[in-house]
């Protein structure tokens, strides 16, 4: 117990520092061009790293993120940090609330929360980009909500590159390496082996054997939302991806995905040609 208590106060106080710093230097902005401004609140109170409250009394929930380590009977040393610093950040502060453009679904979850990205309004800085930033939280988007990805993508890998945060004890998996994360939320990243269609549903083998080694699958009905970005999943054979999403046990590790946004196509470095005899 000692030894974790040492470990949160070194981590809270790098943490309070970077928070300072990226104050000092300028916070993420976003652009929510993809998204409808719905309303501007002053925040009362923040419930978890991942929900705020409005003045009046309504629950935001904060689009797009994932905190590995929240439990809400004993969260993490970086979950706390995301809350103290969403307190200093946004406790009496007026915020701007960006949403999908749906009104029919995608604003609201079953527990009547708003999902909203979050811009303060005194200075224009993002919230997500702040907490993924300095590590802690990572990207998962949804169907409903699959905005803003790529703008966060590129900030989540700032924070891997610099391992801060979360990115000390987590990491981008390897096709191997999920064979006993069934149950757990990840990110995966590996060579498309083989693509193949059967029964109308798109498989992306990572391995030789699809009977056992780690596979991501696309079900009928998502497959139309990859056309209309005009991605052609059957045409990935031998490219370099990273997935994420929930890991479960079929012909062994699979992730299946519904939005395109899901998947991202990496580039990989050129090697440098042998030097001249």
């Amino acid at each position: 117990m000692q030894r974790i208590l040492i470990l949160f106060l070194i981590l809270a106080s790098a943490f309070i520092s970077a928070a300072h710093a990226a104050q000092s230097l300028g916070l993420p902005q976003g652009s929510f061009t993809e998204l409808r401004q719905t309303g501007m609140a002053m925040v009362t109170a923040v419930i978890d790293p991942q929900t705020i409250q409005l003045e009046d009394g309504e629950i935001v929930r904060l689009a797009g993120l994932d905190f590995p380590d929240f439990d809400p009977d004993e969260p993490g040393a970086f979950s706390l940090m995301a809350i103290k610093i969403l307190k200093d950040m946004l406790v009496g502060q007026e915020v701007l609330l960006y949403q999908t453009l749906d009104k029919e679904e995608g604003r609201i979850n079953r527990m009547g929360q708003q999902i909203a990205q979050l811009e303060r309004q005194s200075d224009k800085a993002w919230i997500q980009g702040a907490l993924l930033t300095l590590g802690l939280a990572r990207v998962r988007t949804a169907q409903r909500n699959p905005e803003m990805a790529q703008e966060m993508y590129d900030i989540e890998q700032g924070a891997i590159n610099e391992k801060l945060g979360i990115w000390q004890t987590h990491k981008v998996l390897t096709p191997e390496e999920t064979a006993d994360r069934e149950g757990k939320f990840e990110i995966v990243e590996g060579r498309i082996e083989s693509a193949a269609l059967k029964q109308n549903r798109i498989y992306l083998n990572f391995g030789k054997d699809w009977k056992t080694d780690f596979t991501v699958s696309i079900a009928p009905e998502d497959k139309r939302a990859f056309s209309k970005k005009n991605l052609d999943p059957l045409q990935w054979n031998g490219k370099n991806v990273r997935v994420r999403g929930w890991v479960e046990s079929y012909n062994g590790p699979y992730i299946e995905i519904n939005h395109p946004q899901a998947i991202e196509m990496k580039i990989e470095e050129e090697k440098p040609a042998p030097a001249a005899p």
